[in-house]
């Protein structure tokens, strides 16, 4: 009886820690209120889960440019195939509030012209 008590406190105290964390991840508490817009040259380019990100020379220095989650992503139209090493992107989104790290949260992405809309209902009018 106290084995199974203190299997199911674990359990649970794993499941709360779990859900805490992926809270903390996908949230925008980490990013600043202000949309910013910055250009630059796709360096490498990641479908891989958790988030399809972008690695992207801005003004000489490397940025990550986290995109969607992989769903949002796709219904973004920004595939596998739409963007390749080198091309120039147009990044609208939220950078970190951490200064020292060269993060943004994407709320668009543009390539060649083409607007990938990541979370349409963050885009602000520009």
């Amino acid at each position: 009886m106290i084995v199974r008590k203190l299997i199911g406190g674990f359990a649970a105290a794993m499941v709360l820690a779990i859900s805490t964390s992926a809270v903390a991840h996908h949230g925008w508490s980490w990013a600043e209120d202000e949309q910013i817009e910055m250009t630059g040259t796709i360096q490498s380019i990641s479908f891989a889960p958790p988030h399809p990100s972008l690695v992207v020379e801005i003004d000489g220095k490397v940025w990550d440019v986290e995109l969607g989650n992989p769903n949002q992503t796709q219904r973004s139209g920004f595939v596998e195939g739409e963007a390749e090493i080198g091309d120039e992107v147009v990044i609208l989104g939220h950078r970190s509030l951490d200064e020292s790290k060269l993060v943004i949260k994407a709320v668009r992405i543009t390539i060649d012209g083409q607007n990938y809309d990541l979370y349409p209902q963050l885009i602000e009018n520009r």
